[in-house]
């Protein structure tokens, strides 16, 4: 009874490929989105270059932490892709914030952001709830 717990606690490899493409197509879009239009660069206070280095960076930390939560790791590993993950998902969700309510609003990129933001937490939660080796799952 335990082992069917702790087997729906945790997610599969196809779930995590999953989230992480997911999250990845959704950052990184909205890189193109601001490398591709000023309009959209300039709807934060980040810039242009703020915007894709935390589009970048948590598309990158996305995947780490799904590389990390199906591999499994030790528990420092984890803790710091936690942390990583739990930085990325709140500047992800601020720089959602400030594309919905800025003065020149991009709600497209925005909601992108949102999505994304979400997934990167749960990314996170996942390695969280990761054993430390796949042998243990």
């Amino acid at each position: 009874m335990v082992e069917q717990t702790s087997r729906r606690d945790s997610a599969g490899g196809f779930t995590l490929l999953m989230l992480s493409t997911t999250a990845s197509i959704l950052l990184l879009t909205v890189t193109l989105l601001v490398a591709a239009s000023e309009d959209v660069a300039e709807a934060t206070v980040f810039g242009k270059a703020g915007t894709v280095a935390v589009t970048v960076g948590a598309a990158i930390v996305v995947c780490v932490s799904a590389v990390i939560a199906w591999r499994g790791s030790g528990s420092a590993v984890r803790a710091v892709a936690v942390g990583m993950s739990i930085v990325a998902a709140v500047l992800v969700a601020t720089l959602a914030y400030l594309f919905l309510f800025s003065d020149n609003t991009q709600f497209g990129a925005g909601l992108l952001l949102v999505c994304a933001a979400v997934l990167v937490a749960l990314g996170g939660r996942e390695v969280a709830h990761a054993s430390g080796t796949r042998e243990a799952r």
